[in-house]
């Protein structure tokens, strides 16, 4: 691989290490564990906002029903969907992100529930989607075709119900029981704080625009929450959890909840089940607290969203994706790693990548070249893909939130009729399920590709080459390498990359690119590649680690790095533990690529990072890395000591 020679001390150390050999007594080997990929890793998702997808029944359309309003009901349903689900499954999908189901406050305001976070039954389905065993039909059908369900999910807030008058809440007469279970009827479960400044603890306590603020930190709440989660796993037999509003809810919930959850999953039969929240927050410094402190398993990936959509839509710099993937050590723990992120381009509240999109391109050819990188992207890169419904038919739209939410059936919104499409004409008065699109078909021929190379999806991936607006990426998997490559310019772009694979082929699997044996590749103009090695990777040359080093990093403000080197590039895969005194080794968490240089962080390096809050203030540290090359042999460093800090 192409990578820039690093000196072996890291700079900004803070203490100084002290290195001895390993025991013969230990087994290090033992000691070693592959890297925790996460349930989203291997998924690859269509969210669907349920009330805009489909109408399978006219007869449950129900009070709020306006298909000519943005803000209301549109008359989407489950057996609507249900209907849809062949045209899902050929767009390659393993999973179905869908809105929350949960009965409703129909209208609030000037604007309806159509969108699901308005709840006032957690215990059943809203009546505007259908019936219970029509829910029950959709997963069984989604089930029979190899399609996971995920639903949506809220315990930040209900529906506002409750009232604040002279600075004092209560309930309206005649709304005293409408909420279900009944625990949630109980105003002294509520923060009853009003409205959330979104600062301070006001963002864990204040109500949500005006939505009633749960208490979560209350134990009836926390129980209450996983009965309710557990009875739709038991009684609908859902698959995942998409959790709205996460960063709103105190980390202590989540951190008992969750597991919870996932031992009910498990013993209810789910060999898998995805939960990723919503933290909105574009850098992965803070993102990944989120995940690496304890709280979920998966978050959605904002910073992906933001750095992957500039770099396509606005002609920017693959520097920007370089420092995105570099931070993937930051999600780095035992139990969770960058790749079970959930990543995504677009969705019902951020508005889609096709907007983006247009605002950047010159003309049509340029905007469908774009969506075509972006897709790609999204799925050749890193994490579990999340596709927004629509985008695969150049849906467009004027910005984020209801202004994204278009109908996929034939709309009577007028402005949407009209609306400009990438790759297609608008769809004036016809259905959009009938519109062709060359975003579409290339999605679809791209999935059945990852399909057969399952190390496009959750292989390592390895930064091979950053330059200007050219990023090439490798991906690997059980001795079997990949070349992915993009090109955001209006140029002609070529580079010459170091693989693993020696004296081999590379076969192009898609995309409009050259590339000869020494890897030396041609890439179109505002285009992507994808390449194969025809063989195997051969023997490892990776036979020694060195003593982990501890110090500070431009990456985290909150952490300390650990990290080593290695005598010779491979595919290796790294386990950092650390012990206090007399202790037993804890696993911080294993790395299987190594950085790349840039101006921010060093290169060369295999690292994660320490969690002081694993071991006693000021104790003093020992650190060891177990590493498995691509031969499956272990190899172990020697032991560094150092202080906690």
């Amino acid at each position: 691989m192409k990578r820039t020679s690093v000196a072996l001390a890291l700079t900004t150390a803070l203490f100084a290490t002290s290195i001895s050999g390993v025991s013969a007594a230990e087994n290090y080997a033992g000691l070693f564990q592959p890297v925790a990929r996460g349930d989203q890793s291997t998924e690859s998702t269509y969210f669907v906002m349920t009330d805009r997808f489909a109408d399978g029944d006219s007869s449950n359309n129900g009070d709020g029903y306006d298909p000519t309003n943005i803000g209301y009901w549109h008359g989407g349903d489950f057996k609507g969907l249900t209907e849809k689900l062949p045209y899902i499954a050929n767009l390659g999908v393993t999973s179905i992100w869908i809105t929350p189901p949960f009965k409703q406050q129909s209208i609030q305001g000037n604007s309806a529930a159509y969108h699901g976070y308005w709840a006032l039954d957690f215990m059943t389905v809203d009546p505007h989607l259908g019936t219970e065993q029509d829910f029950k039909d959709l997963i069984a059908k989604a089930h029979s075709m190899g399609i996971k369900i995920i639903v949506d999910v809220v315990a930040n807030h209900t529906a506002d119900v409750i009232q604040y008058q002279n600075g004092k809440a209560f309930i309206p007469a005649g709304k005293e029981n409408i909420k279900n279970p009944k625990f949630l009827n109980d105003l002294s479960n509520y923060h009853n704080q009003g409205d959330s400044t979104f600062e301070g603890q006001s963002s864990l306590m204040g109500d949500f625009f005006g939505l009633d603020d749960l208490a979560t930190e209350k134990s009836e709440v926390v129980r209450g929450f996983i009965d309710i989660w557990s009875y739709w796993i038991q009684t609908f037999g859902i698959d995942g959890m998409r959790i709205d509003t996460f960063r709103h809810v105190n980390p202590e919930f989540w951190k008992v909840v969750i597991p919870a959850i996932q031992k009910v999953a498990i013993a209810s039969g789910k060999k898998s089940f995805p939960i990723f929240g919503e933290v909105a927050e574009n850098g992965p410094e803070t993102l990944s607290t989120y995940v690496a402190g304890g709280q979920a398993p998966s978050v959605l990936d904002f910073g992906f969203n933001e750095q992957v959509t500039k770099y396509v839509a606005s002609y920017g710099s693959s520097d920007r994706l370089v420092k995105l993937f570099n931070a993937d050590d930051l999600y780095t723990t035992q139990k969770t790693s960058a790749y079970g992120l959930a990543t995504f381009l677009g969705n019902h509240d951020a508005g889609r990548v096709g907007s983006a999109i247009l605002r950047g391109a010159y003309d049509k050819e340029d905007a469908l070249k774009k969506a075509i990188i972006a897709q790609s992207a999204l799925l050749l890169l890193r994490g579990g893909p999340v596709l927004y419904y629509g985008d695969e038919k150049g849906m467009t739209g004027g910005g984020g939130d209801k202004l994204a939410r278009q109908d996929m059936f034939a709309t009577k919104v007028e402005s949407w009729k009209y609306e400009q499409r990438i790759g297609s004409d608008p769809v004036g008065e016809g259905d959009g399920f009938k519109l062709a699109n060359p975003i579409e078909a290339e999605i679809t021929a791209l999935q059945a590709i990852i399909k057969a190379n399952p190390a496009l999806r959750n292989g390592t991936q390895q930064i091979l080459a950053a330059q200007g607006q050219l990023f090439i990426v490798s991906r690997y998997a059980a001795k079997q390498e990949y070349v992915v490559a993009f090109n955001t310019s209006s140029d002609e772009k070529s580079a010459s990359v170091k693989a693993m694979t020696t004296n081999t082929n590379w076969v192009k699997l898609s995309g409009q690119c050259k590339g000869d044996g020494n890897l030396t590749i041609t890439i179109s103009p505002s285009s992507y590649c994808l390449l194969k090695a025809s063989s195997l990777i051969g023997k490892s040359v990776t036979t020694k680690v060195s003593a982990p080093k501890l110090a500070s990093s431009n990456d985290s403000p909150l952490w300390k790095q650990l990290s080593v080197t290695v005598n010779a590039p491979g595919y290796n895969s790294i386990t950092f533990l650390a012990r206090e005194k007399n202790g037993k080794w804890k696993s911080l968490g294993t790395a299987d690529r190594t950085t790349f240089a840039s101006d921010v962080t060093t290169g060369n390096i295999y690292r994660t990072f320490l969690h002081p809050e694993l071991f006693k203030k000021r104790a003093a540290l020992e650190f060891i890395a177990v590493m498995k090359n691509s031969d499956e042999k272990i190899i172990v460093s020697p032991i560094s000591k150092g202080v906690n800090s």
